[in-house]
């Protein structure tokens, strides 16, 4: 009787495991291509606030997320101003408020860091991977930590499955691409912002390469990340886009080679960013269209001008991407004033 008790409790256990792991796997939302065969996405970026956050910037997130109804939706960096931040708790305090319009609506989201993310976490005891772990606390949340050896923290890629297949139909890149350059190298001044990494180009060539090698094609993607790579300065200089263009492009000084392996790789279809807040530009540079999102957030700087004039451009990017054909993506900038009765 002891034996066969024990057994059952070793099978109890088992199952208890299984039911437990399938709940962990199911505690994210699965990201697919609806029966309709397609997919939006919606791109915030540089909400940019602390802890009293703008309550127009959350307002106008939900409105946009209301009326698009997204399958997706990604920050693209300085979601947080940490600077206004304080001490850990408020931090928290800060996502809670840039988390909510998503969560609510139970919405799967992500997001990537920018400068701003990093100013003052150290001040306030928070590494940057410790920041990443209190977005993915939400049930909604898609992110997930850097692999070993790549620098920087998030970057990842979150494969969308077919309408009716579990095979991936299309891919989203999540890259970090950092803060603040070195103030000098080698004894030459540099400063101003930092690259995109080695190790993350090589993670993003070496990843792609796998995911051909497994599923035998490659797969479609979007990239997002914060600061601008230095295309995006060759291409506005080209005059070759559409939308507003109403600051320089805030680029590093050194090209760390994503948009090259890009290029090479053949599955990125697009690069979108953040950071340069009132640029609404997009435009096609050797067949990967750059393009930003302008910025959401209504505690930080806009246009110049009146109260109106400097929140006109306050919105969110979307996409809308066919599972038939991906690489006709259609792409528009939508603004939270224009959703206004």
């Amino acid at each position: 009787m002891l034996k066969r008790n024990y057994y059952s409790l070793i099978i109890a256990c088992a199952l208890l495991a299984a039911v437990t792991a399938t709940a962990a796997s199911a505690a994210k939302p699965a990201l697919a291509f609806g029966l309709n065969g397609m997919f939006k996405i919606v791109q915030f970026t540089d909400t940019q606030d602390g802890p009293a956050i703008d309550p127009r910037t959350v307002t106008a997130m939900g409105k946009i997320l209301d009326d698009e109804r997204p399958q997706f939706v990604v920050i693209t960096g300085d979601c947080v101003d940490t600077g206004k931040c304080r001490s850990a708790e408020e931090l928290k305090q800060a996502i809670e408020h840039i988390a909510a319009p998503m969560e609510q609506r139970k919405i799967p989201w992500a997001v990537t860091f920018g400068n701003h993310d990093r100013d003052n976490i150290a001040a306030i005891g928070v590494k940057q991977d410790e920041m990443l772990s209190l977005y993915t606390r939400y049930p909604c949340n898609l992110n997930r930590q850097s692999p070993s050896g790549v620098h920087g923290a998030g970057n990842a890629n979150l494969l969308v499955s077919g309408s009716k297949s579990r095979t991936p139909a299309f891919n989203i890149w999540l890259v970090d691409s950092n803060a603040y350059a070195p103030a000098e190298i080698a004894g030459q001044k540099l400063g101003g912002y930092d690259w995109v990494r080695t190790s993350q180009v090589r993670w993003y060539s070496d990843t792609s390469a796998g995911l051909e090698k497994r599923y035998k094609r490659k797969i479609p993607s979007l990239m997002f990340f914060h600061i601008a790579v230095p295309e995006f300065r060759q291409l506005l200089g080209s005059g070759k886009f559409t939308g507003e263009k109403n600051e320089d492009v805030g680029n590093s000084h050194i090209n760390g080679g994503l948009f090259a392996a890009a290029l090479e790789r053949g599955d990125v279809l697009g690069m979108f960013v953040g950071h340069d807040h009132v640029n609404t530009t997009v435009g096609d540079w050797f067949g990967i269209k750059l393009g930003y999102g302008g910025s959401i957030g209504y505690g930080t700087y806009g246009l110049p001008g009146n109260e109106t004039e400097r929140n006109r451009l306050r919105g969110g990017r979307v996409f809308e991407i066919s599972e038939q054909n991906p690489a006709a993506f259609a792409t528009r900038y939508v603004t939270a004033t224009s959703l206004e009765p």
